[in-house]
């Protein structure tokens, strides 16, 4: 019975997100059942794992199943067709990740924008390539004469029901790619102009800050009491940033993503803390920017400890420990 939950939930995880997937699991749950049953009554003994393992092999590979129910016309045929998106989306993934984070790298290095201005235009064109030549090799292996299925020629038929992963029960939902791949973008801009990489600061604080001051004529300048809030924060926002392209590429790392904003949050209360306890904030000293400063970094601890506090609270939801506690709490 773990071989087929195994089964289901891989044909389930494949299948369009609607409210029909649940009829159509149970559906092929109660067809593979009667198959065994019928299959126990023939041979006089309950199956052993190598005959439920052939039984459920027979009846198709978890994505070819899933297919059966798109009932949607493609370019690529329905067996192939859950490989193509396989293969195409890990590409993607894959590459897109590389580019960005080796433009992000060389604009650091560098102490220049361009390479990472550059490596956004370059994985929005590797996208289009990759595009095309995916389809092209899957259009040309479904569509070449050959005694062997499009499935046996990508090597997809040697599959094993024993090797298929568990079902996750109350693991947390992966994170969307889109989500991840915003984040990062953003995150490594963060971190270009919190290193003062292409003059990157410039700009955000001309847009943020400079400007509307620019008519106040208030001569002021952060002192040096600032330095362990931006060290903090520098490296906080490099960590998240990491855990970000890292979920781009493994949606499933969700809790180790929440935990690392954890640590990045807690990171940046201490360094703000440690930029409060020193003064001035402010040169000269007697600035009245040295208050709206000192109140600036006590609503970002309050906000990055509400942040804090929301993250562990998914975590702790979503914890195997407390969860068991909870089913068994009277």
């Amino acid at each position: 019975m773990d071989m087929l939950s195994r089964y289901l939930y891989a044909i389930g995880n494949n299948l369009p997100k609607n409210s029909a997937r649940a009829d159509i699991v149970a559906e092929i749950a109660d067809d593979l059942q009667s198959q065994m049953e019928a299959r126990e009554s023939a041979l006089g003994h309950p199956l052993t794992d190598d005959e439920e393992a052939a039984l459920i092999k027979a009846y198709g590979h978890p994505r070819v199943v899933a297919a059966r129910y798109g009932n949607v016309p493609y370019l690529i045929g329905p067996e192939s067709l859950p490989f193509y998106w396989y293969a195409l989306r890990t590409t993607l993934t894959v590459i897109i990740a590389i580019e960005l984070i080796g433009g992000t790298i060389a604009a650091i290095a560098t102490s220049s924008i361009t390479p990472y201005l550059a490596s956004m235009d370059a994985a929005w064109n590797s996208a289009i390539y990759i595009v095309g030549i995916v389809t092209a090799i899957f259009a040309i292996i479904e569509r070449v004469p050959s005694k062997k299925s499009p499935l046996e020629r990508l090597g997809i038929s040697r599959w094993d029901p024993r090797r298929l992963p568990a079902p996750p029960g109350a693991a947390m939902a992966p994170v969307s790619r889109f989500e991840s791949l915003i984040g990062f973008i953003f995150g490594a801009l963060a971190l270009l102009a919190l290193l003062d990489v292409g003059n990157v600061r410039y700009w955000f604080f001309f847009l943020f800050l400079l400007e509307p001051m620019a008519g106040m004529n208030i001569p002021a300048h952060l002192s040096a009491a600032w330095q362990p809030a931006y060290i903090a924060v520098t490296i906080s926002t490099a960590m998240i940033a990491a855990l970000d392209i890292a979920a781009f590429v493994r949606p499933s790392i969700s809790a180790i993503r929440l935990w690392t904003r954890v640590a990045a949050n807690v990171l940046s209360i201490i360094g703000i803390a440690l930029t409060l306890a020193r003064s001035p904030l402010i040169l000269p000293a007697d600035s009245p920017l040295n208050v709206a400063a000192m109140y600036a970094l006590i609503g970002a601890i309050a906000v990055l400890g509400l942040g804090t506090a929301l993250s562990l609270r998914k975590l702790l939801r979503h914890n195997p420990v407390m969860n068991a506690a909870a089913r068994s709490y009277p």
